[in-house]
């Protein structure tokens, strides 16, 4: 695959209504590029669960390029809902499914933030689990 210059990068942004309200805060301050010299664009769909995530990205692929970075911010929906272990081994299949997929895409996870208040479960269990039971740092195996 050949260079791209730094100015045709592609950035997506991935993820739940944290994504949907920073793209709506980034347009009102610095711009939805972020001050970044690349095409960034957001994809934040709100309630957006572990499971609906690689359908989304597939979906919102259909008739453009892979991006040359794929930051995702998911999971946090799913705590409280879901056994933690579970979650993990989903996350790590999914982010090994899309390195294998797109070995040219840089793909980078957040964490998943913390809250003041959690829809479901007990919120010491759940910070517990957030901050202890989740797949960072993991490396992905070359493609």
């Amino acid at each position: 695959m050949a260079s791209r210059s730094l100015n045709s990068k592609t950035v997506w942004i991935v993820g739940d209504s944290y994504i949907r309200r920073g793209e709506e805060r980034a347009r009102e301050t610095m711009g939805t590029s972020l001050g970044l010299d690349a095409r960034v664009q957001w994809f934040g769909w709100g309630g957006l669960r572990w499971e609906r995530l690689l359908p989304f990205i597939h979906q919102s692929l259909r008739g453009r390029a892979a991006p040359d970075v794929l930051l995702i911010h998911c999971g946090g929906n799913d705590l409280g809902n879901m056994k933690s272990l579970c979650l993990v081994a989903d996350m790590k299949r999914d982010l090994q499914d899309l390195h294998r997929r797109f070995p040219g895409t840089k793909i980078l996870l957040s964490a998943i933030s913390k809250r003041r208040r959690w829809r479901t479960a007990n919120l010491g269990k759940i910070d517990k689990t957030r901050n202890h039971g989740t797949p960072w740092p993991f490396l992905l195996p070359a493609p």
